[in-house]
């Protein structure tokens, strides 16, 4: 008898183990539903419905913290309620929200302790709560706030109405000058952000206002404007931006017209008129940029400096370059790209030594500029630590976080918004070790762009396994077998297209792992054979990743089976990719830093930094980053045809 039950009594346990899991399954399925159902009721306002779902919830549970959110926000919450939520979870991205409320409802009150409280723990202040914390500083009279004040003043954007009473201040100390508003002016209508320069123009002094009418003429390209603009100050400004607009498709109209009627403004303002000549001539790449720009002097915008730059490389000037990006303010000759162009201009100019020590700080850091500068260096620096491998220890700590937790399971009931932002939240302050094992605990969850980005955020260590993942191997190295394409490049484009989130949409309808257009996946299923709505599984990744490799091909074998041609093309249209090649040989990195749009020419050089990192991963045989920029073919007389629908649009 013992025996028959000793022999029966581990089933019943294990029977009873496996009912008390599937009850618990169950318990929670249904927690989780009827959070789902209370975000639903409160998000249409049916808080009778709200009320009855949110009472289910388990005070401890995971979301919890939402329900109380929700009850707190359905009514007008005094301060008090706001900061007992914030002072129970503090770690939430919850208690931001209202710290960041708190923060501007103090600053309207001009309470200004209060409001110092709950700021100095954003994460992520807006342009409103920025402005506020420069007016909380000015009342505590922090001269450092001036210069920061201007420097928000300094925008072509649109600014929130909170910023008013900070620029008012600036005015009223005698800080923000006449110069500092027709420089917004300038911007502004630099920008063709008209509503901002009819505001601006409407704060300038009567006498130096622009005529009612000017804007609208400006904006017909009205040439007696630009000939005849008067003796007004904003007036003139009309009359550049005439020049400007007139520039930005025919320069060389534009530079006859400006030699005729630049006797109509003053010595600052011809030049400025000859600096905007040369930068749009330079954008479209027309040879006669720097002789405009030599009639301008020392550029005076960003995008000046950076045009004028770009045709000085473009033109193998490197005195000119130099001498350009030395001009530079600080800020932009910090920046790596001018760091770089800086210290290959110097290398050219046979400036050696101080070359190399701009390349070799450059060349600790991981981008593509990082990657050019090492690869200049006559000797290869040690410089980058090895690659840290997350510990179990590692994983079991962030796996405890309830930040993490939240996230994880925000994430699989579907609100991705709120998943990414408790999940961001939980990153703040976590050590570069943590960081990794975050960034594998999202891997884990196929959670690939999550895990990408936080990866990314490393200072001192790192781990490239988990910076470049590389998800659906088995397809795309098929597909990029298939079609003769280095499986490297393929990942560097997708990567980048997508961070592998396979159900990617773009705002214009791109799809998927390689974000392809319906129209030209259309195309592709025919030049493949397929059936007639095979173009409508382009969302699945066997389909998208093999659509995308075969698109690729194309564009590669028809744009001189040039990388940095084709990877244009993918993302601007093979067509603009072949009228940006110059009539002689480019050096490719320098054919990258002269594409027009700044969408496409960011997006060339990370897929090609990526396909960097990718071949140093995958193993093989590898290649330098300027073997594979190479050098661009000149410019054939027939165009290659463009398929792309929804290119970037040009600075």
């Amino acid at each position: 008898m013992n025996n028959l039950i000793q022999g029966v009594r581990p089933r019943h346990f294990s029977s009873l183990f496996l009912l008390a899991l599937l009850l618990a399954t169950l318990a929670r399925a249904s927690v989780e539903t009827d959070f789902q159902a209370a975000r639903e009721a409160y998000q249409k306002g049916r808080m009778d419905r709200f009320q009855k779902y949110a009472e289910r919830i388990p005070a401890d549970h995971l979301l919890a913290p939402y329900i109380r959110y929700w009850r707190l926000k359905s009514n007008d919450p005094p301060v008090q309620a706001q900061l007992d939520f914030i002072a129970r979870h503090p770690d939430s991205h919850l208690a931001d929200r209202l710290r960041g409320d708190l923060a501007r409802q103090f600053g309207k009150e001009e309470n200004w302790p209060a409001f110092r409280e709950q700021f100095q723990t954003l994460l992520k202040p807006d342009q409103e709560l920025q402005c506020l914390a420069l007016r909380a500083r000015l009342a505590d009279a922090d001269k450092g706030a001036e210069g920061e004040g201007l420097a928000q003043w300094r925008t072509f954007r649109d600014l929130p109405s909170a910023c008013d009473a900070l620029f008012a201040t600036l005015a009223e100390r005698g800080v923000l000058s006449l110069e500092d508003r027709m420089l917004r002016l300038r911007l502004a209508l630099d920008a063709n952000n008209l509503r901002l320069a009819r505001e601006v123009d409407a704060g300038l002094p009567e006498a130096l206002r622009m005529e009612a009418d000017a804007l609208a003429r400006a904006q017909r390209q009205d040439l007696r404007l630009l000939a005849n603009p008067g003796e007004r100050r904003a007036q003139r400004e009309a009359g550049l931006h005439v020049l400007t607009r007139l520039a930005k498709d025919e320069p060389v109209a534009a530079a006859r017209l400006w030699e005729q009627d630049q006797l109509a403004y003053t010595e600052e303002e011809r030049q400025f008129g000859w600096a905007q000549v040369g930068m749009h001539a330079a954008r479209l790449h027309d040879a006669r940029a720097l002789d405009w720009f030599a009639k301008a002097g020392v550029p005076r915008t960003e995008p000046q400096f950076q045009w004028k730059t770009r045709a000085a490389l473009r033109a193998g000037n490197w005195v000119e370059t130099y001498r350009t990006i030395d001009a530079m303010p600080d800020t932009m000759q910090n920046e790596p790209v001018w760091r770089y162009w800086k210290a290959r201009a110097l290398k050219a100019l046979n400036a050696a030594y101080p070359a190399n020590q701009l390349f070799a700080r450059l060349s600790r850091e991981i981008h593509y500029y990082g990657l050019l500068a090492e690869e200049e260096l006559p000797a290869k620096l040690e410089a980058r630590p090895a690659d840290y491998k997350v510990t179990p220890d590692d994983l079991k700590s962030v796996e405890s976080l309830a930040g993490f937790q939240r996230a994880l399971l925000l994430r699989r009931l579907g609100d991705t918004g709120n998943a990414v932002a408790e999940w961001e939240r939980t990153l703040r302050g976590l050590e570069d070790r943590l960081l990794l094992a975050a960034a594998e605990l999202a891997r884990r969850e196929e959670w690939y762009d999550r895990a990408i980005i936080t990866a990314e955020k490393t200072r001192d260590v790192h781990d490239f396994d988990l910076r470049y993942l590389a998800p659906y191997r088995d397809l795309a190295s098929a597909y990029a077998q298939e079609n003769g394409l280095d499986e490297a490049w393929v990942f560097g484009l997708m990567r980048q297209e997508s961070r592998f989130v396979d159900y990617a949409r773009s705002s214009v309808g791109a799809q998927g792992l390689m974000q392809i257009m319906p129209a030209t996946a259309k195309w592709i299923a025919r030049q493949l054979g397929l059936k007639a709505n095979a173009h409508k599984e382009v969302g699945r990744p066997e389909t998208n990743i093999r659509f995308g490799t075969y698109y690729l091909k194309r564009i590669f074998d028809g744009l001189d089976q040039s990388p940095v041609l084709a990877t244009a093309g993918y993302n601007a249209g093979p067509g603009r990719a072949r009228k940006w090649q110059a009539a002689t040989p480019l050096e490719g990195a320098i054919y990258v830093e002269n594409i027009p749009f700044a969408e496409t020419r960011d997006y060339v050089k990370k897929v090609l930094a990526n396909a960097m990192f990718y071949r140093a991963r995958f193993g093989g045989v590898s290649q330098s980053l300027k073997d594979r920029l190479g050098v661009i073919p000149p410019r054939p007389g027939t165009p290659a045809p463009d398929r792309d629908e929804a290119a970037p649009q040009p600075e």
